[in-house]
């Protein structure tokens, strides 16, 4: 098996390569004429999760100013945002309400400002057979030489069941010896913030002792959802610890989880780890 350490180290040379190209064959001011800047959604897909407890929560959506000729550019950009109903399955009124569809850019704020989306949980029963989509778009912005990008936004709403997975959690899992303690905390989007999300798998049986795969968990309705969002999962580039799903016990505290690697030589590999808090 060989040592992460070292490969990070060469992965981290190589995906700093290869994103150079992608962003020079990917860059959205080659899509337009020279000249032009354009106003973009800073995500083009964005996943809000929000607890069904009859209240009403705020996501905000970033926008930004972009293109050849920012600088030394200083007027005001005001632009509009719709709803894109072709791509769109959440209800207004229903799933959620804009609060406000223009935006001013302003240069004080290097052009970058927020629309603040309102998601509607009263009335809601998770979980919900398939997640509301919100696609959003521009249909109008105003500015010398600035035109829309033309790449819509897409939100994913997620309700949720309450839960409070918070606190100190002892970590075991099936693959080897390991009985350590990581903590839970609560992301501002509703997921779950595990400083290790892989059962201390890499930190414990890879011989990469200190080398957490800390990672961003949604738990619905007693359910894990299956992710890649670990510092070293395939989110991170690597895919050690990719959650396959699992189950929260509200009852006993307790989190059972299925992972998966795909990194090192002779895998794949999956394991179950189990989180009981103290």
């Amino acid at each position: 098996m060989k040592n992460i350490i070292k490969s990070i180290t060469l992965l981290i040379v190589m995906c700093l390569s290869i994103t150079s190209c992608i962003l020079d064959d990917d860059n959205l001011a080659d899509t337009f004429n020279d000249g032009l800047n354009f106003t973009s959604f800073s995500t083009l897909n964005q996943t809000v999760s929000a607890v069904a407890d009859g209240e009403v929560k705020t996501a905000n959506v970033n926008i930004e100013l972009q293109g050849p000729n920012i600088v030394g550019f200083t007027e005001d950009i005001t632009l509009t945002i719709g709803v894109d109903a072709a791509n769109t399955t959440a209800i207004e009124g229903v799933h959620y309400s804009l609060n406000a569809t223009t935006l001013t850019l302003q240069a004080a704020n290097n052009y970058i400002g927020t629309i603040p989306v309102s998601i509607i949980t009263d009335g809601i029963d998770p979980p919900l057979d398939v997640a509301p989509i919100l696609t959003l778009t521009f249909t109008d912005a105003n500015g010398t030489n600035v035109i829309p990008s033309g790449k819509n936004t897409t939100l994913t709403l997620i309700y949720q069941c309450f839960a409070d997975l918070t606190g100190t959690y002892l970590v075991t899992n099936d693959w080897c010896t390991v009985s350590k303690t990581t903590t839970i905390t609560q992301n501002a989007d509703g997921s779950w913030r595990f400083g290790t999300a892989d059962g201390f798998w890499l930190d414990s049986c890879t011989g990469n002792a200190g080398l957490f795969n800390g990672g961003n968990v949604v738990e619905l309705c007693g359910e894990i959802l299956a992710t890649g969002n670990l510092d070293y999962g395939t989110a991170g580039g690597f895919g050690i610890g990719d959650i396959l799903g699992g189950t929260w016990d509200a009852e006993n505290g307790i989190i059972t989880m299925q992972h998966k690697e795909t990194f090192f030589n002779g895998g794949p590999r999956e394991w179950t780890s189990t989180y009981t808090r103290q």
